[in-house]
């Protein structure tokens, strides 16, 4: 069992923004099937990241299937395992370039991950798919398999948040919201139970999903996360808050050609913006 102090979930909600909470107070709580992704097939999932190795407090590194930031005490893994109980953001669903081949593109939140080999995240995939795009929402608790949420809205131009947050007893809270429709669901906890969660890192990602090898980058031309919020060490704070370190993540192939770039943090450190550049 896991030693940190357990926040309660309101207590983690004082992060989000004044234009989330006011939304949220109108939001219609849906119930949602979950299916089981099967891993032959095209589903996100967090493949070793390749990162450097020297760490700075605000760092820059580069993945081969990651793009975005993450923040955590000790970006090494050495410490700060249990350290973190809260992340979440919001983006808006992407409009796709159209690409003569099938590409695929995921964006979501987590915790876990950087250097660690679980990751607890729930969010959207934006792929193209035989010249139209495909939009769903899923989570994983990775090393687990991932699921899609079925019957949750995910159309293009829509403002979707997104949060995980630890209860305690080895249990997280997923929670997904799509503010345009005016609808929440929240995972069930029998699906969300990690008892091995290191809990050292809280990340904002747009992510080239693996199946095989890592897929092909759908054009989303560009994602802001906006409202990016953790909770570390029981600080409540925004990505480059001084209590802890943050790595900025550029995905790039094998061979370094960049595929998306990250752009410099804005608001505080609680919005940035990604840009798309290649397939891979």
């Amino acid at each position: 069992m896991k030693r940190k102090p357990v926040f309660s979930f309101v207590l983690l909600l004082v992060s989000l923004s004044a234009w989330s909470q006011a939304e949220e107070s109108q939001l219609v709580e849906i119930q949602c099937a979950i299916k089981s992704i099967d891993r032959t097939k095209i589903h996100p999932r967090s493949s070793d990241p390749t990162f450097q190795s020297t760490i700075s407090p605000t760092s820059q590194s580069m993945s081969t299937n990651w793009g975005g930031y993450v923040a955590a005490t000790d970006l090494n893994g050495t410490s700060g395992n249990d350290t973190v109980t809260y992340v979440a953001g919001s983006w808006v669903v992407p409009t796709l370039a159209a690409t003569p081949d099938d590409t695929y593109c995921a964006i979501w939140v987590g915790i876990d991950g950087y250097n660690s080999d679980t990751v607890e995240q729930i969010g959207t995939s934006h792929n193209w798919n035989s010249g139209s795009q495909n939009n769903y929402a899923w989570f994983e608790m990775y090393p687990n398999g991932s699921f899609e949420i079925s019957g949750f809205p995910v159309d293009n131009g829509d403002v979707i948040s997104a949060r995980v947050g630890y209860k305690g007893n080895d249990t997280f809270k997923l929670v997904i919201i799509n503010h345009t429709k005016g609808v929440t669901t929240t995972i069930p906890t029998s699906n969300t139970m990690a008892a091995n969660a290191s809990r050292s890192c809280a990340e904002w990602i747009v992510e080239a999903p693996f199946s095989g090898s890592i897929l092909p980058l759908s054009d989303f031309q560009k994602v802001t996360f906006n409202y990016c919020s953790a909770i570390i060490n029981g600080v409540s704070g925004t990505i480059n808050d001084g209590q802890w370190m943050n790595d900025e993540i550029t995905l790039a192939d094998s061979n370094g050609t960049v595929e998306a770039q990250p752009i410099a943090l804005l608001k505080n450190g609680s919005c940035f913006q990604i840009a798309w550049e290649a397939e891979n």
